[in-house]
C-alpha cells in the first residue's frame, strides 16, 4: 500500500513538472519613435518578444497591426530559449492626423504550446498630428572676403580663442560657399537674405561673381537685404534709392535663385522703422517701387519695421508687403540671461505686431536669434547669453526663440521664420559653426572679462544647426 502511494506521488510530481515546464511568449515591450510623430515623419514601432517560460519556444509568427489594417503583416519569430528576447521593428508613414491603435500579437497562429495563451498581445496608442512646414531664412553677410571684414569679433578675444570652423575665411572661395550651402541644407534653411551695400561693393561682387553663379546653389534662394544706413548716409541723403533699385533689378531679379513671393522679387529693407520715424518711409518706398516697376518688376517689400511693442496705427505697416524684426536683441531688451519670461514677453509683443499687419493684409515674419555680444567691435551694449539661465544648456535661448516664432508664423507667407544671423560675427549672432572647444568666460582684455562681462561662451561646433534642424523639421 505504501509502495502504491509512493508510485502515485511520483506520477503526480512528474505530471506537475510536465505541466509547469512550458514556454510562455509575451510582447514584453512596445514603443514608437519619434515620441511626437507628425504626418510627414516616418514612425518606427519596436516590439520586443520574450519567452518568460522555462521551456524553449519554437519558431512562430508575429502579427504587427497598425490602425485599422484588416490583414496586418506578419514577421518570423525564431526559436527562443527561456528568458531569451527578440525585437521586431516596423516603420510606416501615417498621413492622416488621428489616434492609431497598434496591436502586436506573437504566436498568432497558435504554433507554440504555452503555459498561458491569453498573454500574447500588446497594444499601444499613437497620436499623429498634422505637420507644419516652415520656410527658414537667415541674414547672410557676404562681406568677409580676404580680411574677414576686419575681424573685431568677440570669439577671437576669448581665452583660448573660438575660431569659425572654416577659420577666418574668404567668402569668395568655392570651398567656403559650398560648405555654407551644405550646412544650410542640413539645418533646413531655405533662403539667404544677403546684406547689400551698393553697386560694386564687396558684398555685391561676392554675390554676383561668386555665390549666384555657383552650380551647387541648387534650391537655395537669395534675397537682397538693402542696407539703408549705408545707402542713405545715415538717413540724410536718399539720392541712391532709385539708381540702386534699378541696378538690383537689372542684376538680381531675373536670376532663377532669387527669392520671390507670388511671383514678385522679395526685397528686405533694413530699418524701415527709422524711415517711419523720420517721416520718409512713404517717399522712399515710392522711389524704390517706381524704379523697380520701370525695370519691369513689381516688388514684394519686407520691412524691418517690428521693434518693441506694437504701435496704435497701421499707416506705416500698410505701405509694406510684410514686416519683420531684425534686431531681436534690442527689441527683446534683455541682457545677461534672458529667461523664459523675457522670451514670452517678446513674442507677446510680436503677436501684437502680427495682429496689426493682418488687419491691413500685410504679411508677418517672426524673428529669432541665438544671443548677442558686439563688444569685439564696439562698446556700450551689454551682452545677451546664449543660455536662458546660468543653469541651462548652451543653445537654450535659441531653441526657446524658435519655438516662440513657430507660434507666430504667417500661413500666407508659407510660415516664414528669420534667423539673425548666419555669420554676423561682429555681433556674435551667428549660427555658423565654431570649432569645438570647452566653455570659457575669460578673454584677453586687461581685466579678463571686458568682452565676456563674465558670461560663458562655448565652442559650440554645429550645435545651432542641429537645434534648428530638430525644431524646424516637420
Amino acid at each position: 500500500m505504501k509502495t502504491s502511494r509512493v508510485v502515485m506521488w511520483g506520477v503526480l510530481t512528474l505530471l506537475a513538472a510536465l505541466l509547469t515546464s512550458c514556454s510562455d511568449l509575451v510582447v514584453q515591450n512596445l514603443t514608437s519613435s519619434p515620441s511626437n510623430p507628425t504626418t510627414q515623419k516616418e514612425i518606427t514601432f519596436t516590439a520586443r518578444v520574450q519567452n518568460i517560460g522555462n521551456k524553449t519556444a519554437g519558431p512562430n509568427k508575429l502579427a504587427f497591426k497598425v490602425g485599422g489594417e484588416t490583414v496586418p503583416p506578419t514577421y518570423e519569430v525564431p526559436r527562443l530559449g527561456p528568458g531569451e528576447t527578440f525585437s521586431i521593428q516596423r516603420t510606416v508613414s501615417l498621413h492622416v492626423a488621428q489616434n492609431y491603435q497598434i496591436t502586436v500579437t506573437v504566436d498568432v497562429n497558435d504554433e507554440v504550446s504555452e503555459s498561458r495563451e491569453d498573454n500574447n498581445q500588446a497594444k499601444l496608442f499613437c497620436t499623429v498630428t498634422s505637420s507644419v512646414a516652415y520656410r527658414v531664412g537667415v541674414y547672410y553677410y557676404p562681406w568677409h572676403y580676404n580680411d574677414f571684414h576686419g575681424g573685431q569679433y568677440l570669439r577671437e578675444h576669448l581665452v583660448p580663442p573660438q575660431m569659425p570652423e572654416l577659420g577666418e575665411y574668404n567668402d569668395r572661395t568655392d570651398s567656403v560657399i559650398n560648405q555654407h550651402m551644405e550646412w544650410t541644407r542640413y539645418a533646413g534653411i531655405e533662403f539667404w537674405v544677403a546684406s547689400w551695400w551698393g553697386p560694386n561693393s564687396r558684398e555685391d561682387v561676392t554675390l554676383l561673381n561668386h555665390i549666384l553663379p555657383n552650380p551647387n546653389l541648387r534650391n537655395i534662394k537669395i534675397a537682397v537685404f538693402y542696407e539703408t544706413t549705408g545707402r542713405t548716409n545715415d538717413f540724410t541723403d536718399y539720392g541712391n534709392l532709385g539708381p540702386d533699385m534699378t541696378y538690383i533689378a537689372n542684376h538680381y531679379f531675373n536670376h532663377p535663385n532669387y527669392l520671390k513671393i507670388d511671383g514678385k522679387p522679395v526685397l528686405f529693407i533694413y530699418l524701415t522703422r527709422v524711415l517711419t520715424y523720420r517721416g520718409t518711409l512713404q517717399s522712399s518706398l515710392t522711389t524704390i517701387r517706381n524704379a523697380a516697376s520701370a525695370a519691369g518688376f513689381q516688388l514684394f517689400i519686407v520691412g524691418d519695421q517690428v521693434f518693441g511693442s506694437a504701435p496704435s496705427s497701421t499707416s506705416a505697416i500698410a505701405l509694406l508687403d510684410a514686416i519683420t524684426n531684425y534686431d531681436v536683441y534690442g527689441s527683446m531688451g534683455a541682457t545677461g540671461y534672458a529667461t523664459q519670461a523675457s522670451v514670452n514677453s517678446y513674442y507677446a509683443a510680436q503677436a501684437g505686431w502680427k495682429a496689426l499687419a493682418q488687419r491691413v493684409n500685410v504679411g508677418f515674419i517672426p524673428g529669432t536669434s541665438p544671443g548677442f555680444n558686439d563688444r569685439g567691435v564696439r562698446t556700450g551694449h551689454r551682452p545677451l547669453s546664449r543660455k536662458l539661465t546660468s543653469a541651462e544648456e548652451f543653445g537654450s535661448l535659441f531653441r526657446s526663440m524658435i519655438r516662440g516664432a513657430k507660434s507666430h508664423v504667417d500661413g500666407t507667407l508659407g510660415n516664414m521664420i528669420m534667423v539673425t544671423s548666419w555669420n554676423e560675427w561682429h555681433e556674435d549672432t551667428q549660427i555658423e559653426p565654431v570649432r569645438s572647444a570647452a566653455p570659457t568666460s575669460t578673454d584677453d582684455s586687461p581685466s579678463g572679462s571686458d568682452y565676456t562681462t563674465g558670461l560663458s561662451y562655448d565652442g559650440y561646433g554645429q550645435l545651432y544647426l542641429q537645434i534648428l534642424r530638430e525644431e524646424i523639421d516637420p
